[in-house]
């Protein structure tokens, strides 16, 4: 049922919400300038992260004439390599048109070769490039004739090749992801009724009776597929044990999650839900161009604490026809998909620049706001995105902690309950945990937050649109004083408050 708001509370809350100003945000420790040596020199399209300031961006061209149905052969495909990075320096050599040299800005007919003694392998419509920090091997998933999954390591000295691939089969292939045992995961670009096999997970390099450097070899089997629905697909992250894997369904704009591991397999896990929004658009500026719809994109997944990253973009979209106002990466809870928390990109694009179709000249914006893919840096927890009409790379860092927005909620029946409750939390009073208990008879986006008796917004526990059920949420409210507080409970267009002591 719908609880009505105390009039005293509505008040307070109303006075004084304003007044508290969150310190916990996102913000660019730098951009890689695009035109100048730092630069990636063209429509930039991946990134891969090594360690602190060390990473990969992958280069893929768009084709030249929509509806761009030959994206798998750009007029040019390369790889750029950062060693010790900023915004002005950093670049590393890669090995493009069979030297090992730097891009030139701008230019198409630029292709980097994974070489091994006699044997070549061209770049060739790859979009996506996943890393394993601790080998500092980059992996490609490329789209030659055996759509091979090519394999580079980053050094101080450049980008190199090293002596592993694996083939993949017939199909044109897009995302990419490799866990810390190595296992390395490939989801091909179109999922039918036909196939069975969308994503293929290899053993890694160095197990036992695998093929990645052998003469003659490259063929492996591989360990665990996993048959997803039709549509296509242009994202995936694991956990880093390989027990959660996530795959963005681009049509639906949304989001699925597996359980298991490349041993045993995957399953279908119901209980994750991540779809976006119907009005989650862009606003297009001319009235006579249809609105754009961003989808979900690339993926990457943070261990600790436990996060799911998603871009939402659009992928192939310029200007007022749908992107740079728009561009985010939603940090997601990685058992429900909540949202937790937004990097707007966009937003922040046009705070530094004024404009969102611009990058900054203090290299703290890439501009042109087109976010395609994210990788995280597990030492720093720092995030890496790419833009790509604004041709460059551009590191993301939280200036509070992580784990201050980890959503601790349980969803403690699936049944679709009579109405929409706030339950009294337990115990109460508590020192310095507590439980608070809600009901949603409908899917709706949800906010719970925690106010202090001045009304001043002290926590927000949960932030994303949430399916219907019986939930719990962990409040722990050891670096709160004693006293009264408030929780508030949003779904949509209903809201309900109740009032809760801290006895320390």
């Amino acid at each position: 049922m719908r609880k009505m708001l105390p009039i005293f509370c509505l008040i307070m809350i109303l006075s004084f919400s304003f007044a508290f100003a969150q310190t916990n945000e996102w913000g660019t420790e730098y951009a890689v300038y695009d035109d100048g040596i730092n630069g990636t020199g063209d429509q930039t399209s991946s990134v891969a992260a090594i360690g602190p300031n060390r990473f990969v961006a992958l280069v893929t061209l768009d084709p030249p004439d929509p509806p761009f149905d030959n994206m798998f052969d750009p007029p040019g495909c390369y790889l750029v390599g950062y060693w010790d990075a900023d915004s002005i320096t950093g670049r590393v050599p890669s090995p493009i048109n069979g030297q090992q040299t730097f891009p030139e800005y701008s230019q198409d007919g630029q292709f980097t070769i994974w070489e091994y003694v006699l044997d070549q392998v061209t770049l060739d419509g790859a979009w996506q490039i996943a890393a394993n920090e601790d080998s500092g091997f980059v992996y490609v998933a490329n789209n030659d004739e055996l759509h091979n999954i090519l394999v580079f390591k980053l050094t101080a000295d450049g980008v190199e090749a090293t002596p592993y691939r694996m083939e993949t089969g017939s199909e044109n292939i897009f995302a990419i992801e490799v866990d810390t045992n190595g296992y390395v995961y490939v989801v091909d670009y179109e999922g039918t009724d036909v196939k069975t096999d969308e994503v293929k997970v290899f053993a890694g390099i160095g197990a036992p009776n695998t093929t990645w450097g052998d003469f003659n070899g490259h063929n492996d089997s591989p360990v665990a597929t996993i048959d997803l629905p039709p549509g296509t697909y242009c994202g995936v992250t694991v956990s880093g044990d390989g027990t959660a894997l996530y795959v963005s369904l681009y049509d639906e704009r949304r989001i699925l999650r597996y359980d298991g591991d490349p041993v045993s397999g995957y399953t279908l896990n119901d209980d994750f839900s991540f779809t976006l929004a119907e009005d989650d658009t862009v606003v297009v500026e001319d009235p006579l161009l249809p609105t754009i719809f961003p989808t979900v994109l690339g993926l990457a997944y943070m261990d600790d604490p436990p996060l799911v990253y998603a871009v939402a973009d659009t992928l192939f979209g310029l200007g007022v026809n749908g992107g740079y106002s728009y561009g985010r990466i939603y940090v997601l809870d990685p058992k429900w998909g909540i949202v937790n928390d937004t990097i707007d990109i966009a937003a922040w694009n046009f705070q530094i620049t004024g404009a969102y179709n611009t990058g900054s000249e203090n290299g703290r914006a890439g501009g042109f706001t087109s976010v395609v893919d994210v990788d995280v840096e597990s030492s720093e927890n720092a995030v890496y995105s790419q833009t790509y009409y604004g041709w460059a790379v551009e590191k993301w860092i939280f200036d509070g902690d992580l784990n201050d927005i980890v959503s601790s909620v349980e969803k403690i029946s699936t049944h679709t309950p009579a109405g929409f409750e706030l339950h009294q939390n337990y115990p109460n009073p508590f020192n310095p945990n507590t439980t608070i208990e809600f009901e949603l008879n409908r899917s709706d986006f949800v906010l719970l937050e925690i106010y202090n008796a001045l009304g001043q917004r002290v926590s927000t526990l949960l932030s994303g649109s949430m399916t219907p059920g019986m939930y719990t949420v962990e409040f722990d409210a050891s670096k709160l004083p004693s006293g009264i507080y408030f929780y508030r409970l949003t779904a949509g267009d209903l809201q309900s408050v109740r009032k809760m002591v801290l006895a320390k």
